[in-house]
């Protein structure tokens, strides 16, 4: 519709600027004057006819229409310049928003310095959790689905705060991102979350386990961390 508009626009100036400026006269049509009383002729003699020419009223049936195409082109000017406006107001006013959360590395770099650490026992809990979900008898997606709730239930009881413009989504993944120590692993479990909740495509058996490695690799990778602390005391016990 603005390309139309623009294009008429682009028309109309064109042919005034081929016309000219339009002059405004009087009026082309002077009607005839008064006729006086004709000499006498001879009898044998033509008499002239009051009738007005046929060239007189080929003139006088001529309108001008200059004012017209003026008219239509600064229309079609306010009315290209008001959509023009009205576009760029509506684009002004439309608030940026985010379709799926926000991926693990963005996370990890916008996590704040004095953040307390997840509790081990709420992370666990949530692995523990999601562990049982993939192993239920379920839709692939389903089963992906409700294993990552298992997550937020966690994350939610983790001791770490949620911020005001987080969703749910991104804040669990900044949880797992913050409290395992197998990188990977939680990059995989994220991604098979996003493409079961937010995607069209398939989720398959397949998907369900590597999402069951992924959650098994951040068990592993989350209780060795205990152990390793526990062997130092133990030694510096000694």
């Amino acid at each position: 519709m603005l390309f139309a508009c623009s294009a008429l626009a682009l028309v109309a100036v064109i042919a005034l600027a081929v016309q000219g400026a339009p002059v405004f006269s009087g009026m082309r049509w002077v009607p005839p004057a008064a006729t006086q009383q004709p000499l006498p002729q001879n009898l044998t003699g033509q008499t002239d006819s009051a009738s007005p020419a046929p060239h007189e009223l080929h003139q006088a049936g001529r309108f001008d229409i200059s004012w017209f195409v003026v008219a239509a082109a600064v229309l079609v000017l306010v009315v290209v310049a008001a959509l023009i406006w009205r576009a760029v107001r509506r684009r002004l006013q439309l608030p940026e928003r985010d379709v799926l959360p926000i991926l693990p590395d963005a996370l990890g770099d916008a996590v704040p310095e004095q953040e307390p650490t997840p509790e081990p026992v709420q992370v666990r809990r949530g692995l523990d959790l999601a562990h049982d979900r993939l192993r239920e008898r379920r839709e692939p997606r389903d089963a992906i689905e409700r294993a990552w709730l298992g997550l937020e239930e966690a994350a939610t009881d983790s001791g770490m705060r949620r911020l005001p413009a987080e969703t749910p989504g991104e804040f669990t993944a900044r949880v797992v991102v913050r409290a395992a120590t197998d990188r990977a692993a939680a990059d995989s479990l994220l991604a098979l979350y996003l493409r079961a909740r937010f995607s069209d495509a398939p989720v398959t058996a397949a998907d369900v386990y590597r999402a069951r490695e992924a959650v098994d690799a951040l068990r592993e990778s989350w209780t060795a961390e205990p152990r390793s602390a526990a062997a130092d005391s133990g030694g510096a016990g000694r």
